[in-house]
């Protein structure tokens, strides 16, 4: 969601559609809980810094699990925004098998509609060309699909280089903060953090972890589901193992 345009400047607003969305029907959507899990927060699990949030559910607990969705509380905060009756252009890239835009986008156009804004779908003609105008903050796309897949694992490849004001390049075709989301607390909050990994990782863990709680908060992206890697074996398989990171380790594996 694009915190520097209407109506998704106001918080208010994203909090709404984090709280409307029914991640179990996403879920479906993108294959089923063998292909996604439900998520709400920034970090992904096997992350160091994960910690299980989702403020936006019915009756959050402190398991941090997403249940449901809270359409009551998303109509509270559409109504305390002034916005409804906007228009929305949710725009998406072509599906392939690992992206289902074509299922979502469809669902999230009607969320907003349920919420009172004129919302419409817009398929972009090529991936390349979508993610060419995502990447573009000049072209103030509203509301985006956007996928991430880490490059090392670590909570900074996925706040410090997406979510940072230092990330959010104006006026530029290389802009990885899509959502053009600036908080110079967090970016303080993100230097310490960064210092403390070499000499006390448990501690950079806790201050990545709040981190993640603080923009979770804010809302500038609407979570909907961490994928999952599904690995058949032969029964004449054995010592399977599996990385975090890197998945499975072929090298390990022996036939009989």
């Amino acid at each position: 969601m694009n915190t520097r345009v209407a109506p998704f400047s106001n918080m208010l607003v994203r909090r709404a559609l984090d709280y409307a969305v029914d991640r179990g029907r996403i879920v479906k959507l993108a294959g089923g809980p063998l292909a996604a899990q439900p998520a709400c927060q920034i970090l992904p699990p096997n992350i160091p810094g994960y910690r299980p949030y989702c403020p936006y559910t019915l009756d959050p607990g402190a398991g941090g699990s997403w249940t449901a969705a809270n359409l009551a509380e998303a109509e509270r905060l559409v109504s305390a925004s002034h916005t409804r009756g906007m228009k929305v252009t949710v725009v998406v890239p072509p599906a392939d098998a690992t992206n289902p835009t074509t299922k979502v986008g469809p669902y999230i156009v009607g969320l907003l509609g349920r919420l009172g804004y004129r919302a419409s779908l817009r398929v972009a003609p090529s991936e390349a060309g979508f993610y060419q105008a995502l990447d573009d903050s000049r072209s103030r796309i509203q509301l985006g699909w956007f996928t991430w897949e880490q490059d090392y694992p670590a909570p900074s490849d996925f706040i410090s280089l997406l979510l940072t004001c230092r990330a959010f390049l104006p006026h530029s075709q290389s802009n990885l903060n899509n959502a053009e989301f600036c908080d110079p607390a967090v970016d303080r909050a993100v230097t310490r953090a960064e210092a403390l990994e070499p000499s006390a990782p448990g501690s950079a863990n806790e201050a990545w972890a709040a981190i993640d709680r603080r923009i979770t908060d804010q809302a500038p992206w609407l979570t909907m589901f961490t994928p999952r890697l599904d690995v058949a074996t032969s029964s004449r398989v054995g010592n399977y193992q599996y990385h975090p990171f890197f998945g499975l380790l072929l090298d390990q594996l022996w036939v009989h």
